[in-house]
């Protein structure tokens, strides 16, 4: 056993100490936090054994199957949390993502990051990861904003489009609100972050060598993108899915399931 395996059992043990205290005080509840740790340890055995692949051969060919891997089990968990048909949402989600994430991540590698990034696993892999999160955690909110409002509040679109606006203007307070849902809790989130709490992937930067003032640039640069790529994909995956979950004279289809 080499001296990091030892380490990481001697890590495991750390949870002991709540694992008894669920079962001591919460016998009935303690099977799902075990299953759920279990679950996590297969799937990270899962995804260190295709990073260890990803790393070991490194061509940008398997770091892009490598996303279009990520975007469609991202799109899938989008379409599940969304309840919308898989037929309206999934496609749309899938090429959304995956352009406004493959836009601003070289853009954040060749043109941000550059001379220390390239377009290798160590930096596209962290980099496509981040802004992938952070569009998933967003647009699932978003989504279900805009066809929720269409659904609970059509009278001012119908309204709208019998007065012979178009599509994308009777459309347009529906945009916005999805766009707020998306936005708001990014600006709470953003205020939130100062001098008491430093967030997991600043952590992580400083963890992985970076120095303190890099590690804040990067940081910075990383959550802008993160915005960014949120927004874009949003607009896309609205503006794709457009023709599925319209009739052909504006009325909305069936799109919840």
């Amino acid at each position: 056993m080499t001296p990091f395996s030892l380490n990481l059992l001697w890590g495991l043990l750390l949870l002991v100490v709540p694992v008894y205290m669920i079962y001591r005080y919460d016998r009935l509840s303690w099977r799902k936090p075990v299953i759920a740790f279990a679950r996590m340890l297969v799937q990270m055995a899962v995804m260190g054994a295709c990073l260890w692949l990803l790393f070991r051969f490194d061509t940008p060919w398997l770091c892009l199957l490598w996303l279009v891997l990520l975007v469609v089990a991202s799109a899938f968990m989008l379409v599940s949390r969304s309840r919308l048909h898989s037929r309206v949402l999934f496609m749309p989600a899938c090429v959304a993502m995956f352009v406004s994430v493959l836009l601003v991540s070289m853009y954040m590698i060749f043109v941000v990051l550059r001379p220390a990034a390239s377009l290798s696993a160590r930096w596209f892999v962290p980099v496509t990861g981040v802004l992938l999160a952070h569009v998933l955690t967003t647009n699932i909110q978003a989504v279900r904003t805009y066809f929720d409002c269409l659904r609970q509040d059509s009278e001012p679109y119908y309204t709208l489009l019998g007065n012979g606006c178009s599509r994308f203007s009777a459309l347009a307070p529906y945009i916005t609100r999805a766009l707020r849902s998306l936005t708001m809790p990014a600006v709470a989130s953003l205020s939130a972050m100062g001098l008491f709490v430093l967030p997991m992937l600043l952590s992580g930067l400083l963890l992985g060598g970076l120095q303190p003032i890099a590690a804040v640039a990067v940081f910075m640069e990383l959550v802008i993108g993160g915005v960014v790529t949120s927004v874009l994909s949003l607009v896309l995956t609205l503006w794709l899915s457009d023709r599925k979950a319209f009739g052909p004279q504006g009325q909305l289809g069936d799109v919840f399931f």
